[in-house]
């Protein structure tokens, strides 16, 4: 399983924010980046966009049916997370005991995930 990342901000900060996207997202990300700098008044951070490939399938951790239109759920949050940590952030825990914060955010179904 692999996505497609884009990172925004300074990727040597010490604050990381994992942000999981789709199409939708991505068109958006150079202002929300904007907003956060704003918000934490300038303070530097990387902000990684994970661009999803099947929104319902990756970030869900079990199947059910169809809430909205017609895609079915997946079981696939398990896997998006081990890539993210094996994967993405191989060295998580040694940048974490160096002082690094990471964050995974989300809305919807990327905050359940």
């Amino acid at each position: 399983m692999k996505f497609e990342t884009v990172s925004y901000g300074d990727e040597r900060a010490d604050t990381l924010l994992l942000q999981m996207t789709d199409d939708h997202d991505m068109e958006m990300m150079e202002s929300e980046t904007a907003f956060i700098r704003d918000l934490t008044g300038g303070k530097s951070f990387c902000l990684r966009a994970v661009h999803v490939n099947s929104w319902n399938h990756d970030l869900s951790p079990w199947k059910a049916p169809a809430a909205f239109g017609s895609e079915n759920f997946g079981d696939g949050a398990a896997d998006t997370l081990a890539y993210l940590l094996k994967e993405l952030l191989p060295d998580a825990e040694a940048e974490r005991a160096a002082g690094r914060k990471i964050f995974i955010g989300g809305y919807s179904l990327a905050g359940l995930f």
